[in-house]
């Protein structure tokens, strides 16, 4: 046991991922549970990152969704830093899913519009994720009947996005998820946590992910070039929403509104296509995932294996 600040107690580490390590903890009260991830001690060592931590205090503290794991402080201690966090009654998704094999459609899709919905409440904010992938998304198991998914990590990229990162890899994402434009260094913007959300909702359903490869490079790759394989055991308009999600180029996708409000309507449907347009109406969202951009891997940087998270400029 550890004491954090003035404020809180660390009992036992609980989890470990790319920016640091999860701890169990409590207030010095002992009125609330709470998760704290205390960053590794390079990102400590970085003045940019410790003044962005500052920075983004408010921005973090002001989230309140229910699909959101709650950021309740941020703490500056000498040489450390950390995020206080609500404590979640359940697994990663990662996990949860390995347990399962795969989902049904119902609770593929119902999970995958809770993290949109998330993904909302963010980049409303100019947040952008940047590493959606399962792990990062925890499953609260309160009503085992009813798992919830609650979005975690969503300002740790921001916040650590700084020199020392860039001096461990160069990168943010985890090639198993990333949109291919962050595989060629482009700036993220929403459009590429639709695009991770996308893959996670083929992973969901299939139990794989719609690309791999023995080497990050060639994932990376595959993701720019390669068109993901057909899911053929589900209804056609899900397939076209998936495809709308994975398109190649960041802008031909929906945002994160878009992509929940239609796959919210197409289960309430039960996945039947949408009426007819009116013949004026703008529409295309299935050629848009054909669509690919880049001819080549030149500057992508992967230090590490694909389940892991990388960083680029």
């Amino acid at each position: 046991m550890r004491k954090l600040g003035s404020g809180y107690v660390l009992h036992e580490p609980i989890g470990r991922g790319a920016f640091g390590q999860v701890w169990r903890g409590a207030t010095v009260a002992g009125d609330r549970q709470v998760a704290v991830k205390v960053l590794r001690g390079e990102l400590a060592d970085d003045p940019e990152v410790v003044a962005r931590f500052v920075q983004e205090r408010s921005v973090l503290l002001g989230f309140n969704d229910p699909h959101l794991v709650t950021v309740r402080d941020l703490v500056v201690e000498g040489d450390t830093l950390a995020i206080v966090m609500d404590l979640v009654n359940g697994v990663d998704l990662r996990v949860y899913l390995r347990e399962r094999g795969k989902l049904t459609i119902p609770a593929a899709v119902a999970l995958t519009c809770q993290v949109l919905r998330a993904l909302t409440v963010v980049h409303a904010a100019g947040v952008v994720h940047r590493d959606l992938k399962p792990a990062n998304v925890l499953i609260d198991l309160t009503d085992p009947d009813d798992p919830q998914a609650r979005l975690t990590d969503f300002g740790v990229a921001r916040l650590a996005h700084g020199r020392s990162l860039t001096r461990l890899t160069g990168a943010i994402g985890t090639p198993l998820y990333m949109a291919p434009e962050l595989a060629q260094h482009e700036h993220a913007q929403p459009s590429a946590d639709v695009y991770s959300a996308g893959v996670m909702l083929y992973e969901l359903l299939t139990g794989h992910p719609p690309f791999s490869a023995p080497h990050p490079i060639a994932l990376l790759r595959a993701h720019m070039e390669d068109a993901p394989e057909p899911i053929a055991d589900i209804p056609p308009p899900l397939w076209d929403m998936i495809a709308w999600m994975l398109a190649k180029d960041p802008a031909a996708r929906p945002s994160a509104t878009e992509s929940n409000g239609e796959l919210t309507r197409l289960a309430r449907s039960g996945f039947q296509p949408a009426a007819p347009p009116s013949r004026d109406a703008d529409h295309g969202t299935g050629a848009a995932a054909a669509t690919a951009t880049g001819e080549s891997d030149a500057g992508v940087t992967a230090l590490i294996p694909p389940d892991a998270t990388i960083v680029t400029p």
